[in-house]
């Protein structure tokens, strides 16, 4: 399961684990790739790290000397951006990059900027670290890939090492495992068994094992903090929230201008001119005839207020959210197990949220699943709103970020009416099925 972030692109989740197919699975070698790729770009890093310590150190006494290490300190990045880029391709795990380092208005003050970053450090830190762990995971990874191969294929190459003579005074050709020569037939087939296992079983569950160490530590050293995504989030929900606010009021302008206020004036005109027919003695018929067209008018203004209101708060919700995801639900072509919870109401921004929610996840269904089986529940979890929706399709759903102008569509835009209050959306769709999506809210928030 992962929780959605607003990250640009498609949103990447840490692979699974198969253990009885791990050898074929495109992950394990993934994994393997980025501990062999990255090796030289960790070789790279030590020597960076190495010139930061030995130049920097001594420069940085001076003014001028403190520009320069910083600049060299800030060459940690570059590295941090390359293992960033390598971990979303090979690890299945895409790292959010910390915010950089203010600039100031002079070199010196961008150089404190740059020193003061924490970012910064933890980057410069990575240097050495990832040395050391890119090494260990390359070097234990290939050594058991290679130890199971060789096992594998001891019966090819095994009588070309040099004669041993054994504990029990006989020479023996082959490869001593365990105080006992691999030297007859059934023995090398027990052997080629034994590293069969250790390349079909062993060696992956190492390799992944080793890769969720290089995801913990380009997590911790190179991504941005819980507090920085939280800025993010909370900013970027902001510019969301003011973008669709000023969408809203721009259609509410175009409607209000190209209908109501024409028919408003068309009212207008037809008063006035059965207020002059009045003046002038005219007709009584023809000045009734007027009236009822003003009267007319009047009501298919109305209606068209109504409908325009509509679009803002829809009237099913007026009975609450049970009454309107009941009233959803009803609707669908496929069958809907409703349960709902809740024993205060939500604020009725939230439930406009969580009803458009369960519409779009319901579409969703309809659309792409394939389900026989679908379930809503509703229900509070401390003083949040909590929405789940499940199904037992073939899964794959997955929050695709996306227009230039931010507005996503299907789960990204119930993730961007959920960011305006504060609330998360997770996603549990493996290839497969089964779906699970959860919408979770604060159930006072007003905006």
């Amino acid at each position: 399961m992962y929780t959605a972030v607003a990250t640009p692109g498609e949103p990447t989740t840490v692979p699974r684990f198969r253990p009885f197919r791990a050898v074929a699975d495109g992950s394990t070698w993934r994994a393997f790739a980025f501990h062999a790729a990255h090796l030289p770009i960790a070789i790279a890093a030590l020597a960076w790290f190495v010139v930061v310590l030995a130049v920097g150190i001594p420069v940085s006494l001076t003014w001028v000397g403190l520009v320069v290490a910083a600049f060299l300190l800030g060459g940690s990045h570059w590295f941090a951006a390359v293992t960033r880029r390598m971990s979303a391709a090979l690890l299945g795990q895409a790292v959010v990059a910390p915010a950089p380092p203010r600039a100031g208005s002079t070199p010196l003050g961008t150089a404190f900027a740059r020193l003061s970053d924490g970012p910064t450090w933890r980057a410069f830190a990575y240097l050495l670290a990832g040395f050391v762990l890119t090494t260990t995971t390359f070097a234990v990874s290939t050594a058991v890939l290679v130890s199971g191969l060789g096992a594998m294929t001891h019966a090819a190459w095994g009588h070309f090492l040099p004669a041993q003579r054994g504990a029990d005074g006989e020479l023996h050709s082959g490869a001593q495992f365990l105080g006992v020569y691999v030297d007859t037939p059934p023995m090398q087939a027990a052997f080629a068994v034994f590293g069969l296992l250790i390349v079909l079983f062993l060696w992956p569950a190492v390799n992944h094992g080793l890769a969720a160490l290089q995801r913990v530590a380009i997590r911790a050293l190179l991504g941005a903090t819980a507090r920085d995504l939280r800025l993010r989030q909370v900013t970027a929900s902001r510019d969301a929230a003011v973008l669709d606010a000023d969408t809203t009021l721009r259609r509410i302008e175009r409607e209000l201008h190209d209908g109501t206020q024409a028919r408003l004036v068309g009212l207008a005109m037809t008063l006035g001119d059965a207020r002059d027919r009045l003046q002038t003695g005219a007709d009584p018929d023809a000045v009734t005839a007027l009236v009822d067209r003003a009267h007319a008018s009047t009501k298919e203004a109305l209606v068209e207020l109504r409908a325009l209101a509509r679009g803002i708060h829809p009237p099913v919700l007026d009975e609450g959210l049970e009454a309107a995801l009941t009233s959803a639900c009803s609707r669908t072509p496929f069958p809907v197990a409703l349960s709902v919870d809740l024993p205060v109401r939500p604020s009725r921004v939230v439930e406009g949220i969580a009803y458009f929610g369960v519409l779009e996840l319901l579409t969703n269904v309809s659309k792409h699943a394939g389900a026989s089986a679908t379930a809503v529940r509703v229900g509070m979890l401390g003083t949040d709103l909590l929405v789940e929706v499940e199904d037992d399709g073939h899964g794959g759903a997955h929050v695709a970020l996306g227009t230039p102008d931010g507005h996503g569509t299907g789960l990204a835009g119930v993730l961007e009416r959920l960011r305006a209050v504060d609330g998360d959306l997770q996603v549990d769709s493996p290839a497969g099925g089964p779906t699970g999506i959860r919408l979770r809210m604060p159930s006072g928030a007003e905006r």
